[in-house]
């Protein structure tokens, strides 16, 4: 039976077990007589903790695929173009080979379903893109064949989900200013004086009957596209294979000024009111504008060489008008081959 020391309230099974454990008795002035001497209960012959037993691991041996560098070729050593050794390959540390732990077909196998859930999240981010921002994602996909920064825009989608909000602000800017480009188009062709249909005609009449003299008398040749020169003002046909095919372009030296098109004259921005009167009074009546030049000018419409004689008061010149197969335009200026 353990001894219970002054103030102590614990039961006797717990005083037998471990002794007195009450916070009452702890006090620094109680006697140590019975340190040494008194019952202090029994003595623990196990350890607290039971630690398990150590595991035993077994290792099981992995195929190993094994494959030479492609960039020194199975050497280990990177060599310049002349062949000289500068020293252990970069790819694979000098070892000259990979180890991979599948074979070269699993790898290819997982590769290509890679790319292709990659494939599958890009459509998918620009599909949530394009519901969120339709304005702008429908300008990336007009422009992004011909202008960078809007292929770098719906690179940056297909990469991050989203264009942060300076990169949006710039689209919308963009989008808003093609639209405005858009209107004032629609406004120029609605507002666009009207031409002489007739002169229109006339001139396409004589630049047909230009290019099919010219085809016959340069076999094999390279022909040249006809145009008229007036003032500086130059009147030529778009190709056949343009996109304004059939219509007259207008330029001012090497300055667009507008196409003749629907019988009106689409004149740009940049055409001064006065070079459009000039325009209309020329495709009115191409033979009086002709005379009018070649008898102020003594130059000829075509070619802006010198004239003489009676070409002065036609505008034109006889090697213009059949050796360079203009005879359906010397007709309508009136002048006799």
């Amino acid at each position: 039976m353990g001894i219970r020391p002054t103030r102590c309230t614990c039961t006797e099974e717990q005083l037998n077990l471990v002794g007195c454990d009450c916070s009452a008795t702890r006090d620094l002035n109680d006697s140590l007589d019975n340190l040494f001497t008194g019952d202090t209960g029994p003595v623990r012959t196990a350890p607290v903790l039971q630690r398990p037993a150590a595991q035993e691991y077994t290792t099981t041996s992995v195929e190993l695929f094994t494959e030479p560098c492609k960039k020194c070729r199975g050497t280990g050593t990177f060599r310049s173009f002349t062949g000289r050794s500068l020293g252990s390959c970069f790819a694979c540390k000098g070892a000259g080979k990979f180890t991979f732990k599948t074979s070269p077909q699993a790898r290819a196998t997982n590769r290509a379903a890679a790319s292709g859930s990659k494939a599958v999240k890009a459509v998918q981010a620009w599909a949530d893109f394009a519901a969120q921002n339709p304005a702008i994602a429908a300008w990336i996909e007009a422009e992004r064949g011909s202008f960078d920064f809007a292929a770098k825009m719906h690179d940056t989608v297909i990469r991050f989900g989203d264009l942060t909000e300076g990169q949006r602000a710039a689209c919308q800017k963009l989008v808003d200013r093609k639209a405005a480009k858009a209107a004032e188009r629609i406004e120029r062709i609605q507002t666009a004086p009207q031409v002489d249909t007739a002169g229109i005609d006339r001139l396409k009449a004589a630049f047909d009957k230009a290019r099919a003299y010219t085809a016959a008398k340069a076999t094999g040749l390279t022909l040249r596209n006809p145009k008229i020169t007036i003032g500086g003002m130059t009147i030529s046909p778009a190709k056949a294979s343009s996109a304004n095919a059939g219509a007259l372009y207008v330029k001012q030296g090497t300055e667009y000024l507008g196409k003749i098109m629907n019988g009106q004259f689409l004149a740009v921005r940049a055409c001064s009111d006065a070079q459009r009167d000039q325009v209309l009074a020329f495709v009115a009546d191409p033979a009086k504008a002709a005379k009018a030049y070649g008898q102020e000018t003594g130059i000829c419409c075509v070619c802006n060489a010198t004239l003489k004689s009676k070409w002065r008061l036609r505008g034109i010149g006889p090697v213009c008008a059949e050796k360079m197969g203009w005879a359906g335009l010397a007709e309508d200026f009136g002048v006799d081959l």
